[in-house]
Formats: C-alpha cells, sequence, structure tokens
C-alpha cells in the first residue's frame, strides 16, 4: 500500500487536474479555438484527464497505477481473501520456525487449489539443504518453496523441482508485510503475507 501522505498528495494532484480541466473548458467557452489551436486543447484537456483519473485512482485505493498496465488482462487479487491460518497451521509454523532457526524471512503464499497452502521460505544454502533433508516437516497439503540465498533460485524443497530464476515471480512489495507475486503455475498475480522475518 502507498503511505498516507502520498495518497493524500495524489488527492490535491487529482484535484488540481479537474480544476485545471475546469478552466480550460472556460477559456475555450469564451475563446473558441480553431485549428491547431483546437488539436492543443483537446490534448491538454486529455493530460488533464488521464492525470486526474491516475492520481484520483492512487488517492482512493492506495494502490500505484501501474497495476493496470502490468496485469490489464488478469485478476489483481484473488476472490478470496488468503485464508486465516488454524491452530494446526501455526502449530506446524512454530515447530517449523524452532527446528530451521536460519530462515531468513517465512512468506504465507496464496493457495491455488482448495486444501493446499504454500510457504515461500528464504534460507541460506545450508539451512535451505537441511530443510530438503528434514522429512519430519514435510505435509502432503503443503508446498514449500525455497528461495536459497546467493543464487538467486527456487525450488521446490521436496518433490521434482527444476530450480527457476526468483524474477520469474516478479516479485513487488506492497508494503512491509504484503507483497505481490507471479503464480509460478499458473501466472496470475497473486499475495503473499510475510509470517516473520530473521
Amino acid at each position: 500500500m502507498i503511505p498516507l501522505w502520498l495518497r493524500l498528495l495524489a488527492g490535491l494532484l487529482a484535484v488540481a487536474s479537474g480544476i485545471a480541466i475546469l478552466l480550460l473548458l472556460r477559456e475555450t467557452a469564451l475563446e473558441p479555438p480553431a485549428g491547431a489551436g483546437l488539436v492543443a486543447a483537446a490534448a491538454r484537456a486529455l493530460l488533464f484527464l488521464a492525470l486526474a483519473v491516475l492520481f484520483g485512482y492512487t488517492a482512493l485505493t492506495g494502490l500505484p497505477p501501474t497495476h493496470w498496465w502490468r496485469d490489464a488482462d488478469e485478476h489483481l487479487w484473488p476472490a478470496a481473501p488468503a485464508p486465516a491460518l488454524t491452530p494446526d497451521a501455526h502449530r506446524y509454523l512454530a515447530r517449523l520456525r524452532q527446528r530451521h532457526a536460519g530462515i531468513r524471512e517465512c512468506w504465507l503464499l496464496d493457495p491455488v487449489a482448495p486444501g493446499e497452502w504454500r510457504l515461500l521460505a528464504m534460507a541460506p544454502p545450508e539451512v535451505a539443504a537441511a530443510l530438503r533433508g528434514d522429512w519430519d516437516i514435510r505435509r502432503r497439503d503443503l508446498r514449500l518453496y525455497l528461495l536459497v540465498a546467493g543464487t538467486g533460485t527456487v525450488e521446490l524443497a521436496w518433490g521434482r523441482s527444476v530450480p527457476a530464476s526468483f524474477t520469474t515471480w516478479d516479485w513487488e512489495p506492497q508494503d512491509d508485510q504484503v507483497a505481490e507475486f507471479r503464480c509460478p503455475e499458473r501466472r496470475e498475480v497473486r499475495r503473499a503475507l510475510r509470517l516473520w522475518t530473521a
């Protein structure tokens, strides 16, 4: 999310753009332009309108307008919000953090299929290797992705997986607790919630 002060600034700029449109309309009503002057006035009006829409969107939603052209053909967020963690999930996460304290960050990813949950763990190579070999943390309903520090690649902790560049996820933090990323399977834009950081 965009900070409040930036949203207020965007709101002021949207209002200023709206006023500029009104002044332009008043000017053209008093002295109707012709030829090149008409084209220039139309271009200025469109520019002010675009600025009013973009800054107004940012002020109202708190989101940058880059979402519009970044994923114009996809849903920005899943239809349902990220599920609340169950007591069983809390117990699992506590055990994971206790057994592998070297995990630098852990994120809860929006699920792809019902009844499954996904995590992204960012860890140095030795911790990632320990995670892969720890059979006590494996679950059928969990997909644990590992982002290995220094390599820039991400892969599943268990099961068949081909390491992929993390840049293909288009990871984009929205604030300290929320990030946006592209689902590696469906290529849809989804949300991630930070669970902890070391």
